[in-house]
């Protein structure tokens, strides 16, 4: 394969280091093919704003691979705003919002190894703060912070923006910038030195060059997130909390360049589940002074982050919808009746039991509209039917097999709250079967006074 085809190939498919480049090509005379790849780089890379503690420019390198997987990432967190608006215009963002909150702080918890239940996580929300254990004031605060971004993304970010996040995070209104050195092995080096927080004499120069990148209106939305990510958790600016000053700084720069506050809702927190992959890639772009390879981490990473979140919009839309159906079952369950209409019931059955009476004595030849009534099948055949649905179709649900075992008469119409009483579950979990069950081809759904109806489809 000619040089210039593995330089493509190890920039655009993949993005890989000179170490990695040798493993596929198994051996470690790659000399020539390298070279052959940082030149084809060199037509992609742009100097940023953010500098290294030696006054040296960061790069990134927008390939057509890394700039297409750019653009997907982007695409897909606009699909999930315009996903948001829906939500706003039918008044189901709140749950949403809840939804993504009890996800985040979930995860901050485990990053802090600290242990919150269903109650703890809904006092954080509702602010009851009396009611927080002390161990766990610091999702609250977290979530305050959240708070903060998404109601002040469009204030610019300056060099007091970090020390308001710390200062809300900490609980306290005053904070400073880090004093006091950070010493590890990978500082102690003579030459290339790496840093997991740099000398503190070179954190007010790095925190303002952070702020003219963020500010920059020509860095496309996730390059800017993720660079800003790298940079916060490489100065570590502050004695505490500096790494998750730079998620938090992460969302603004999401929510600023077009998210709203749908930048605070994603659940980017998860990338620091895992700190030893995430330093190891971090350290990977500072060695090179190249941010691609952080970026390229991110990117991959976010696939998964934004797929939870679409499926919590859909539980939103769901939860919801289940809602208003359950409030106009009760609503018909607590109407009134029609005293009028009552007395007429009444005085029919009075007349009614006259002519039975008279009829009786004639004996009269009694018929029904219906020549035949469908049944079903025997509980026998259902059983069956049901074990061989299971065997069929993995993805059904005992529960699902069970109820349309029973309930698959051509003709019949079935609804969600007799799934619910048949096999005695919650009603969003009757809801979620019933439309499985539309999902994988057994009903089609429609609407029938505001109500939901379930008619079997004839399979073969």
């Amino acid at each position: 394969m000619a040089n210039n085809d593995l330089a493509i190939k190890f920039s655009n498919d993949v993005y890989a280091n000179k170490k990695d480049v040798a493993e596929y090509m198994k051996t470690p005379m790659i000399d020539s093919i390298w070279n052959g790849v940082l030149e084809y780089r060199g037509n992609f890379m742009k100097l940023t704003k953010l500098r290294h503690i030696t006054g040296t420019q960061y790069s990134v390198c927008l390939t057509p691979g890394v700039l297409e997987r750019v653009n997907n990432v982007e695409r897909k967190l606009m699909r999930v705003y315009s996903q948001y608006l829906r939500l706003i215009n039918t008044k189901s963002d709140s749950n949403f919002k809840r939804l993504c909150y009890k996800s985040i702080l979930e995860t901050v918890a485990k990053n802090y190894n600290l242990q919150v239940d269903e109650i703890s996580l809904n006092r954080i929300l509702n602010k009851n703060v009396s009611a927080i254990s002390p161990e766990l004031m610091v999702l609250y605060h977290y979530y305050l912070d959240l708070e903060n971004i998404a109601d002040n993304y469009l204030v610019d970010f300056n060099q007091n923006t970090l020390k308001d996040y710390v200062s809300i995070i900490q609980g306290n209104e005053e904070t400073s910038f880090r004093t006091s050195e950070i010493n590890n092995s990978l500082s102690r080096s003579l030459i290339n030195k790496l840093y997991l927080g740099i000398p503190t004499n070179g954190i007010p120069k790095a925190v303002q060059d952070l702020v003219s990148f963020i500010n920059d209106p020509s860095i496309s939305m996730f390059v800017k997130a993720a660079c800003s990510l790298y940079y916060v958790y490489y100065v570590k600016p502050t004695e505490t909390y500096s790494e998750d000053l730079a998620i938090l700084t992460f969302k603004y720069c999401l929510a600023s360049s077009g998210l709203d506050e749908v930048g605070t809702l994603l659940n980017f927190e998860t990338l620091l589940s895992d700190k030893d992959t995430f330093e190891k890639e971090l350290l990977e772009s500072q060695k090179s002074l190249d941010l691609t390879y952080f970026l390229h981490y991110v990117l991959k990473n976010s696939e998964t982050i934004i797929d939870s979140t679409m499926k919590l919009i859909g539980l939103a839309k769901a939860s919801d919808v289940a809602k208003e159906m359950f409030q106009e079952e009760k609503k018909d369950v607590n109407a009134m009746p029609n005293l009028s209409e009552l007395e007429e019931q009444v005085e029919v059955k009075s007349v009614s039991s006259k002519v039975n009476n008279e009829e009786s004595k004639i004996n009269y030849d009694k018929q029904i509209a219906l020549d035949t009534i469908p049944t079903g099948l025997s509980e026998q055949e259902a059983k069956k039917l049901e074990e061989k649905l299971i065997e069929m179709n993995p993805n059904l649900s005992y529960g699902q097999a069970a109820f349309y075992a029973r309930h698959c008469t051509l003709g019949s119409k079935y609804t969600i709250a007799m799934y619910k009483k048949e096999i005695g579950c919650a009603y969003e979990t009757a809801r979620t079967s019933m439309d499985n069950l539309v999902y994988l081809g057994y009903y089609r759904k429609e609407l029938f006074k505001n109500k939901y109806i379930y008619i079997p489809v004839k399979k073969r």
